[in-house]
């Protein structure tokens, strides 16, 4: 089934449709449609106290009554540039979600306004930890803005969605591609109660010299954090393996370690997936983890072991 999911990556990539909208409800002043909503598709534009930044905020609602407990939620970074596939592919996977034991999801994508893609220096500060002094002193962006973005989609995005739409507070994701992927983790290892579910595709370990191991380590330490029912999944191009910017000739070896590190404390109440997706660049694994994102945003907890877990011979 994952498989088949991937062909149709590829397909609804490349599709696109138009963001319509009906005016909101929304009480927020900081809040302000920049088209009009109907009942499955909104988009808003929201300023953030806690970054000082405007974001363009895209919202696919699946096109059925919400089930009682709300519709379980995936925020997407990097929203102009991942908006339409994950939309178009969380209305597909949404069609056979009762045969696949899911729930529909919504989509809320998270981006900057007048871009097309991606905004290179803001999510280059939305996204990042703070770092040593030596490595931004060598960088060419500004980093280090990761925890005011957090208290943005905590406390500022998330009432702003929940206002909108019912939506299930014990299943929200987070789904991140590069410095994205980079974000969610240091959310997970930083404010892992923020959301349920985590997926980073391509994250950037090798930033700031792989402090991300670091992080790591601290959270082994720490036996509490494998017992907070949360669900990790992490994905690789098998093409972008150890080509990351850091000259690094232990790269490869870094990133296998710090994977099978969350491997062997998967338990039942930590799950953890790692996929490496063949011949996917480290642009490309970005479309490519997108149905996975969505199926573990929508699956029920106990059907979701079923459809990432490896057969049993």
């Amino acid at each position: 089934m994952l498989k088949r999911l991937g062909i149709l990556t590829f397909s609804l990539m490349i599709a696109s449709q138009s963001v319509v909208a009906q005016p909101s409800t929304a009480s927020s002043s900081s809040a302000r449609e920049v088209q009009a909503n109907t009942q499955t598709r909104q988009s808003f534009i929201l300023k953030s106290k806690y970054t000082a930044q405007d974001y363009l905020i895209q919202i696919s609602i699946p096109d059925r009554a919400a089930p009682v407990e709300g519709f379980p939620v995936l925020y997407v970074l990097d929203g102009n540039a991942a908006f339409e596939s994950a939309a178009n592919i969380a209305k597909s996977v949404g069609a056979g979600a009762n045969r696949l034991g899911l729930s529909p999801v919504v989509i809320v994508a998270v981006g900057y306004p007048d871009q097309n893609t991606f905004d290179v220096q803001k999510r280059a500060l939305d996204y990042t930890p703070k770092t040593s002094a030596e490595f931004q002193a060598q960088a060419k962006y500004q980093y280090g803005g990761a925890d005011q973005f957090i208290q943005f989609l905590d406390k500022e995005l998330k009432p702003a969605i929940s206002s909108r739409i019912k939506v299930n507070a014990q299943q929200q994701s987070l789904f991140g591609h590069s410095f994205g992927g980079l974000f969610a983790l240091h959310t997970f290892f930083s404010k892992p109660q923020t959301f349920q579910r985590y997926i980073a595709a391509s994250p950037s370990l090798w930033f700031d010299n792989y402090a991300l191991l670091n992080r790591q380590a601290e959270w082994l330490k720490n036996k509490a954090n494998t017992t907070q029912n949360v669900m990790l999944m992490t994905t690789v191009g098998t093409q972008e393996l150890g080509k990351g910017p850091a000259a690094d000739p232990d790269a490869l070896k870094k990133q296998n370690d710090f994977y099978q590190n969350f491997k062997d404390q998967h338990s039942k109440q930590f799950s953890f997936w790692h996929f490496k997706h063949p011949a996917e660049q480290h642009l490309t694994n970005m479309y490519a983890s997108l149905p996975k994102a969505i199926l573990l945003a929508g699956c029920q907890t106990e059907r979701c072991t079923a459809l990432f877990d490896e057969p049993k011979p």
